[in-house]
C-alpha cells in the first residue's frame, strides 16, 4: 500500500554565483536548506525567491 503522507524526497542543487562562490540549495518536502555559503547576499536573494512561491512562502 502506497502512503503519499510517509514518502520523502529530497534534492541538492550545486549553486554557482556571479561572484564565483559555490553553495548548496537542498530541498525537502517541507524545507529548503542553503550551506556551504559565505555572502549573506546569497542568502537573501534565496529567502526572497522563496517568499515568491506559494508552496514555500
Amino acid at each position: 500500500m502506497n502512503d503519499p503522507d510517509a514518502e520523502r524526497y529530497s534534492t541538492t542543487i550545486r549553486c554557482h554565483d556571479p561572484t564565483g562562490e559555490t553553495y548548496y540549495v537542498a530541498f525537502s518536502r517541507d524545507e529548503v536548506r542553503v550551506t556551504s555559503y559565505e555572502a549573506d547576499a546569497i542568502l537573501a536573494t534565496i529567502e526572497a525567491w522563496a517568499d515568491t512561491v506559494p508552496a514555500l512562502a
